[in-house]
């Protein structure tokens, strides 16, 4: 019984590998657009190379310094700034072929943002550029913070209460498995 179970079992390993390479890879099309786009654009190894990455260092930190919804309000944002830039460009081309090809890669992303990052981010994102807008130094701008900082305050505290309950939660629900 158990020998006639192990093709079964390599076959479905077989298979959620393939799955997986699928979900994580780039496609053959979108990897030949982009490979044409690189050599339209010019890759000059001293120029990209020159240790100021535009995404990658944000990329490094995601999965240690954030949770799982940050780290979909992140990839969104950086999803949705790619847009930006790749429209920009194919705006600015005067080539069919870089059009086409630009239109190719930011039709994925749009599909890799609405199947796997849906939600509020550009509504988040609207939020904090308003937050960061605020003129500190405007004299009502200063009033009206504080008469609003109790209310402010209050619901600060409301969530921060929330959040160590459910941690509090966690810890006796880990405490009782491990008594059991």
């Amino acid at each position: 019984m158990e020998f006639q179970l192990t093709p079964f079992f390599l076959g479905m390993c077989l298979l959620t590998c393939q799955w997986m390479m699928c979900e994580t890879s780039v496609s053959e099309n979108l990897d030949e657009s982009i490979s044409e786009l690189n050599k339209n654009y010019g890759e000059k190894a001293g120029e990209l190379h020159n240790g100021h990455p535009v995404f990658l260092l944000i990329l490094k930190d995601l999965k240690v310094k954030f949770e799982e919804t940050e780290q979909k309000l992140l990839m969104s944002i950086i999803i949705e700034t790619y847009s930006r830039i790749f429209t920009r460009m194919k705006n600015e081309s005067q080539s069919e072929n870089v059009k086409e090809r630009l239109e190719h890669v930011l039709e994925h992303l749009q599909k890799l943002q609405e199947n796997y990052f849906p939600g509020k981010s550009a509504e988040l994102r609207d939020y904090a550029e308003h937050l960061w807008a605020i003129q500190e130094n405007d004299p009502m701008v200063q009033r009206k913070a504080l008469y609003e900082i109790k209310n402010v305050y209050r619901q600060m505290t409301a969530m921060l209460r929330k959040d160590k309950n459910k941690d509090r939660r966690r810890r006796q629900a880990k405490n009782a498995r491990q008594k059991s």
